[in-house]
């Protein structure tokens, strides 16, 4: 029993407080339960069975989630598809889990995690590991106080300050003034403070200082960098970050912007009062009660940077230009506190709306049947989900490792950031190629890798109104967004052979982008096919405007192989695995393959048929990444 209780004493009755866990049942609907052999429960049953379980003691069913009308395409007229979310105690939890048919899906509906790749400290948990080591320490704390300031002396407000000494790091936030103080713990006969970083929350690099000499008795002064002295006459004049510059996109005519596509950002929300954002008109917020307007309340910044790399449109002076800044903008605010069911919810509405393309920067250590059904029935609606790996530079993430959504790595470039910044600690030397592209410690990895990106050092728009430099997966994946929500409203293949929203236009769409990678020595499980570049592609773009404008067609031949004018990268080619897509674009020396054969195979970028059986992870044991 897992559970905790006070002691009983005479004359008083025993109390026992359960430990509670949240739930997501779902039934396996018609594709999954297709894999796994099984057939699909009906409404009736599933309602009945739900109905069954609330009775039990201790039981709450929170709520009923409708995940689309539209299921009703792949689905029979009575099969089960509404996914509910219920609390019960941890023990009831763990026996529904185990008598469980197996045309239901139980497990828990973890916390989803978001964010630029995070500090990580160097201190280890020693007395959890070996408690037989522990003894008397002597622990001193002396408070220190710190003054945070730009380059013309000016105080910086609301820079968070995480200083690194004995037990955990402690972290402080500067006030108008910019000051703070935090208490400063040190061990006998160690160093007092081992590293000292200020994340400013715009406008300003970065800075970390290692092994920090810092005054007891009086004012610590950090002076911080702003953007425009290392980026001259930022914002202005400053239309394309380094990441864009390497994907191509400022060798594009203006014209191309995406138009006419619909990309969702389910992420912390937008600020659409950002000038670069301004243009943002719908949204949901998923933790207040579907509100239409609160979704552009951004209190963590993280959703409103990756708005301004996918979409950022120059307005006036301030710059920074987004890869697809016509395109229509459907933002998704499920952080803070996002879980799983929130996920469902906003995936639910992107097929409702008919979205194209999801940028998802975000992920968890757990993975999900739930949501997995809910990304497969995405992409046969024809919406590509594209996800970042994740930044424990380990294994890589869910939903980034679903064989249904594109996987995107991060990469650095040297020279993009001031030496003391932290972006210079994330710097694996011998990663580092010639054109100074590097892997940073942080960008997990995996056979599930499909692509990389720019992640490290990214400039981009944070609320009030100001600019902030992030790095992360999270940073990488709105550039593969934005990239493809150009490719699907400008490049031909997407006017003719994958017009249909289906399987076979995401497919389609996944192969394009990694095929306009080049190989690199860094290995696939770190980059995928590569990072995708857009250099050429303008001529393919022009070919599309030419045919609509003439009523014409756009076909491939196998005279040759494959140029850019046709929308593959002239110094890469794909090597794609499986079965082909019907009609597809192929170079010559796949000319003569099989085309006729189902698109169901075993790509690279996922949909392959495979046992969806996740592991459940007993909720006594469950951490949160």
């Amino acid at each position: 029993m897992t559970k905790s209780r006070q002691e009983k004493t005479a004359g008083e009755a025993s109390v026992e407080v359960a430990e509670k866990v949240e739930l997501l049942i779902s039934p396996r609907r018609s594709l999954m339960a297709k894999s796994m052999g099984v057939q699909p429960m009906s409404a009736s049953s599933m309602h009945s069975v739900i109905s069954t379980i609330a009775r039990q003691a201790g039981c709450e069913v929170l709520r009923e989630i409708h995940p689309s009308r539209k299921l009703k395409t792949l689905s029979s007229a009575d099969e089960a598809t509404n996914i509910y979310k219920v609390r019960m105690d941890v023990d009831a939890a763990a026996a529904l889990y185990q008598t469980a048919p197996p045309n239901v899906a139980v497990e828990l509906d973890s916390l989803l995690s978001y964010g630029q790749a995070g500090y990580s400290p160097t201190f280890s948990a020693v007395f959890a590991q070996q408690p037989g080591l522990l003894r008397e320490y002597h622990i001193q704390a002396q408070q220190v106080y710190f003054r945070i300031i730009g380059a013309k002396g000016e105080p910086i407000r609301d820079a968070q300050i995480i200083v690194e000494s004995a037990g955990f790091p402690q972290e402080g936030v500067t006030n108008n003034k910019g000051e703070v103080a935090l208490n400063i713990f040190a061990q006998s006969g160690s160093a007092q403070v081992r590293s000292l970083l200020i994340r400013p929350s715009k406008d300003f690099w970065n800075k970390y200082i290692r092994c920090p000499s810092l005054s007891l008795s009086g004012v610590n002064l950090v002076k911080l960098q702003p953007l425009s002295e290392a980026i001259p006459n930022f914002p202005n004049d400053t239309s394309y970050g380094w990441g864009q510059r390497y994907m191509g996109l400022d060798q594009l005519p203006d014209e191309y912007t995406g138009k006419g596509i619909k990309i969702a950002i389910i992420d912390s929300g937008a600020d659409n009062q950002h000038p670069i954002l301004d243009h943002l008109k719908n949204g949901i917020d998923v933790t207040n009660n579907y509100d239409t307007k609160s979704w552009a309340e951004d209190i963590v910044g993280h959703g409103t940077h990756c708005a301004g790399i996918i979409t950022g449109q120059p307005s006036g002076s301030e710059a920074i230009r987004g890869f697809a800044p016509e395109a229509e903008i459907y933002v998704f605010k499920v952080f803070p506190g996002g879980q799983f069911s929130s996920l469902i919810d906003a995936l639910t509405h992107c097929i409702e709306l008919g979205v194209d393309v999801v940028n998802m920067s975000l992920g968890s250590s757990d993975s999900s049947e739930a949501v997995e059904q809910q990304i497969e029935e995405a992409t046969q609606h024809g919406i590509a989900c594209i996800v970042a790996a994740g930044n424990n530079g380990g294994a890589v993430q869910y939903p980034a490792r679903s064989p249904n959504a594109m996987a995107v790595s991060a990469l650095g470039m040297l020279n993009e950031f001031p030496k003391d910044s932290w972006e210079a600690q994330t710097v694996i030397p011998s990663t580092a190629s010639t054109d100074g592209l590097f892997m940073p410690t942080f960008s997990a990895f995996g056979p599930e890798i499909s692509v990389a990106a720019p992640g490290v050092g990214i400039v981009s728009s944070v609320p009030d109104k100001g600019f902030d430099v992030q790095s992360g997966t999270s940073m990488a994946a709105p550039h593969i967004t934005g990239m493809a929500a150009l490719l699907l409203a400008h490049h031909p293949l997407f006017k003719s052979t994958f017009q249909q929203k289906d399987i076979s236009r995401v497919t389609g769409l996944f192969q394009l982008i990694r095929s306009l990678a080049a190989p690199m020595p860094l290995g696939a499980d770190k980059v995928g096919a590569g990072v995708p570049k857009l250099f050429g592609i303008g001529s393919a773009f022009e070919s599309a405007k030419e045919q609509a404008r003439t009523g014409g067609t756009h076909t491939a031949t196998a005279q040759g192989p494959m140029n850019a004018l046709q929308g593959f990268s002239p110094y890469a080619t794909p090597h794609w695995q499986g079965q082909f897509v019907p009609g597809g674009y192929y170079p010559a020396d796949l000319a003569a393959a099989n085309l006729q054969q189902p698109v169901a195979g075993n790509f690279p970028d996922g949909f392959a048929a495979r046992t969806y059986g996740m592991q459940f992870v007993d909720p006594r044991t469950m951490g949160y990444w």
